[in-house]
């Protein structure tokens, strides 16, 4: 379990947010974690991934190689 305290702002744009969205607070800040943390892990590996030094390809050969290029 966990508590979090928000600024009586942030409450109070949650709880707006909540009500327009039909969902309870609980769930919209499960949600909104659960995308902070997947964007986080993208962001992770974009950085390791430019740390390595290697071919790069553009969009279009990658589309090509890929047979996406219809």
């Amino acid at each position: 379990m966990l508590e979090l305290k928000l600024t009586p702002k942030l409450e109070s744009a949650l709880e707006e947010h909540a009500k327009r969205a039909r969902k309870s607070k609980a769930t919209v800040l499960r949600a909104a974690l659960a995308q902070y943390l997947q964007d986080a892990a993208d962001y992770q590996a974009v950085l390791n991934a430019r740390q390595r030094r290697g071919r790069t390809s553009s969009l279009e050969q990658v589309k090509l190689r890929l047979g996406l290029d219809g």
